[in-house]
């Protein structure tokens, strides 16, 4: 340097301080320069991005700067949020000057948070590379743990650096797998080693245990090498834990054994394939004799050399009309059910007509039919026993179900006067029409399974009588077992000789029934139908009457209920003994009194004695409910059914019984019955209630009567007692014409309070 310059130089320093060491005219407040930046940043003459603090800012692009800076030195991996901390600005000026970088440069990506540059993929496909090699296989699940990125980043970042960087093979299966050749080959020779040294069938679960091979792998590596056929066996079951290796060389044994037994014995037992480790005996033998005529059983297969000595043995049972047995025939391991299924296919074949009992036994039609009609002569001698001993009627009446509704009214044997006065007593109505009944269902015995379709359906109905669906057992199993037992090539087969009786049984009892009943028709003398009718429809009458007895002063009820027993409860005694005797062929006269029927009690059987004797000492008794207590006892013994009382046709009853009142009552000029049929009208009406009773009643049912009637009702009707009173207790002529000119005038105003009975009776009472 020349003298001149060092001497600028020197004055230039000396002006520098000067200026340093001057102070200026003019400077600017803090205050102004915030103003003065705003006012650029409103005019849109500055781009700039304020710290969090507020105290400092920098231009989006010193912040972009700074964002590479950072990334750099954090080795191309950061963290926006870090950057954010770091720059001391807000996350999401950060974000939005990073997604501007970005955009313009494709080296960098945004993944999960993180800014990530090209230089630090590169790094974890290396690092990816130095674990293929250390370990030989790798996950791109374990990968996403160790960088802590999304597994599908990771994935595209191997694929794209496979056969660049990293040097690897993708598994065919598992594309997030892969393998370097080495690692390949090394499992390969030990999976090639392993299964070649196999010479039985082997679980896949204990080759992969032994030689430590990955079982991702496994599967892969044994399908190249089934390929290329240097495994010798196959893999069945699926993959996995279930899977079997089976050696070549154990099938060729395994199918040389299985050829030479059915050729020497004709059958398969799956047992037996089992043991030799065919996990699918009858689909083996399906694909092993595909040809082969096999019939597949529960626990065999077997061909054409046993179903042609079956058929064999079959067509000869029915050529003889006899039976065969087919147990010994057959190889002993041959089951009860395995013989059963082989006998209905058999007949299935032949079409022969024969029954399958005890599961091994084929029975001829023929043979059948010659036991049937030994046992039908049984069944005869049985059905004429039982008819001459009387207790097929005894039978009826156990098994009775319905009987015919019946009318609540009583046989005309009267004058026409009175009819109409027994029609107003008892009504008209009829009793319930529920009976009592019991259902069975028709069934079929499990034993009779083993018949050919053609003769199924003769036996599945159980045998129906005339008088119900429940079938009467006259010929029992027990009894038809005797008679075939007597055959000894039946006693000798154990349980054929059972079957065969549950097999013959019901028919042959339907055929005795019908005798029963045919014998029993032509001896019959009464209609037992009609006078169960006709009982029933008295004990209906009682009840109802009962009921009405009741709705009156307990010291009123004794006499009625007196009354009700020595009428209708008499005339249904008389009908039931008179029955009985008719039953028993005994004589007794046509008016029953009370000694001529202990008379007949003595003669009677034990059985019918009881019960009869029970209703005979109940109707010289004083209540009505001891009476009703004993009346099913004594229908029973009778072959009668007492019908269940149906309390819902009550009110309808009653009813009718009040309308069939009215109407005598308009029909009737008689002071006395006028009197009696209006009483009964209003007792009907106010108690809603039927009453059964004599003249003699009728004072003290108007006495009940008075609180619910209005008072100038029960003075007319006072009043017309008296005068029929004095009708019936005058001794003077002239009395009683007075008397009976009084009622004549006094009729049509005592009918009209029955006509008009709701004019009459009090409105606050029932």
């Amino acid at each position: 340097m020349t003298s001149v310059d060092w001497e600028e130089v020197k004055r230039l320093a000396a002006d520098f301080q000067k200026a340093q060491l001057s102070s200026t005219l003019q400077k600017l407040s803090e205050r102004n320069c915030i103003e003065i930046i705003t006012t650029l940043v409103e005019n849109k003459l500055l781009d700039i991005i304020f710290t969090n603090d507020g105290k400092e800012y920098v231009t989006p692009q010193h912040l972009g700067k700074e964002i590479k800076d950072e990334l750099y030195i954090h080795g191309g991996k950061v963290s926006l949020v870090d950057l954010a901390q770091i720059l001391n600005v807000s996350l999401s000026q950060v974000t939005k000057v990073v997604a501007e970088i970005e955009k313009h440069n494709k080296g960098l990506k945004v993944i999960l948070g993180q800014l990530i540059d090209r230089s630090y993929l590169n790094k974890i496909a290396e690092e990816i590379n130095d674990k293929l090699v250390q370990h030989g296989c790798i996950n791109v699940a374990e990968l996403t743990l160790t960088y802590d990125l999304p597994p599908e980043f990771l994935q595209s970042v191997v694929e794209k650096e496979l056969g660049k960087i990293i040097h690897a093979t993708q598994d065919s299966q598992d594309p997030r797998v892969f393998y370097t050749d080495s690692f390949v080959a090394t499992n390969r020779a030990k999976i090639r080693g392993a299964l070649s040294a196999v010479t039985k069938p082997t679980p896949l679960s204990a080759i992969l245990g032994q030689c430590a091979i990955p079982e991702r792998i496994f599967f892969s590596i044994l399908d190249g090498l089934q390929e290329i056929k240097q495994v010798p066996g196959v893999v069945t079951g699926k993959q996995g834990g279930n899977s079997v290796y089976i050696p070549t060389i154990y099938s060729k044994s395994q199918n040389d054994w299985v050829e030479n037994f059915y050729k020497q014995n004709g059958y398969l037992e799956y047992d037996a394939l089992a043991r030799l480790g065919i996990s699918d005996p009858s689909g083996f033998v399906k694909r092993h004799f595909p040809s082969e005529n096999i019939v597949f059983l529960k626990s065999v297969a077997v061909g054409t050399v046993i179903t042609d000595q079956v058929d064999a043995n079959i067509e000869e049972a029915v050529a003889t009309g006899s039976f065969v047995d087919l147990y010994p025939v057959l190889p002993s391991v041959f089951s009860d059910e395995d013989a059963e299924i082989l006998l209905k296919q058999a007949t299935k074949r032949t079409k022969a007509n024969v029954y399958v009992f005890v599961k091994t036994v084929a029975v001829s039609d023929a043979f059948l039919q010659t036991l049937n009609k030994a046992l039908e002569v049984m069944a005869e001698q049985k059905a004429r026993e039982i008819v001459a001993s009387g207790k097929w009627i005894q039978y009826v009446a156990e098994n009775k179900f319905k009987s015919k509704s019946a009318d609540l009214i009583i046989e005309n044997k009267m004058s026409k006067k009175e009819e109409r006065r027994k029609k107003a007593t008892i009504g008209k109505a009829g009793g319930g029409s529920q009976g009592r009944e019991t259902k069975t269902k028709s069934t079929k015995k499990k034993y009779l399974q083993g018949k050919t379709q053609e003769n199924e359906s003769d036996e599945e109905e159980i045998s129906q009588t005339a008088v119900g669906k429940a079938e009467i057992m006259l010929i029992s199993v027990e009894d038809v077992k005797a008679e075939v037992a007597k055959d000894e090539n039946v006693s000798v087969i154990e349980e054929l000789a059972d079957e065969l009786a549950h097999h013959l049984q019901p028919k042959l009892n339907k055929s005795a029934l019908s005798l029963t009943e045919q014998l029993a028709q032509s001896n019959k003398t009464t209609n037992l139908s009609e006078v169960e009718e006709r009982l029933n429809v008295l004990i209906t009458n009682v009840r109802i009457f009962d009921k009405g007895v009741k709705q009156l002063d307990k010291a009123d009820q004794a006499p009625l209920m007196k009354y009700l027993l020595k009428s209708l409860g008499l005339d249904f005694v008389t009908r039931i003994f008179k029955l009985a005797a008719q039953q028993n062929m005994l004589q007794v006269g046509e008016n029953l009194t009370t000694e001529a029927r202990q008379k007949l009690l003595l003669e009677l059987p034990a059985d019918v004695k009881e019960p009869l004797t029970a209703i005979h000492k109940a109707i010289m008794g004083d209540t009505v409910e001891d009476f009703l207590n004993t009346v099913d006892g004594a229908m029973a013994a009778c072959c009668l059914v007492l019908k269940k009382y149906d309390k819902k046709k009550e009110r309808p009853q009653v009813l009718a019984h009040r309308e069939a009142l009215l109407e005598e009552l308009n029909s009737t000029q008689d002071p006395a019955l006028t009197l009696h049929l209006v009483t009964s009208v209003l007792f009907t009406a106010v108690t809603q209630s039927a009453l059964h009773m004599s003249g003699r009643h009728v004072s003290s049912v108007l006495a009940f009567l008075r609180k619910h009637l209005e008072p100038h009702t029960v003075s007319t009707l006072s009043r017309y007692h008296d005068l029929v009173l004095n009708l019936l207790s005058a001794s003077d002529e002239s009395a009683k014409m007075d008397a009976s000119k009084a009622l004549e005038e006094g009729l049509a105003d005592v009918k009209s309070i029955a006509n008009n009975f709701k004019q009459h009776v009090k409105m606050d009472k029932p």
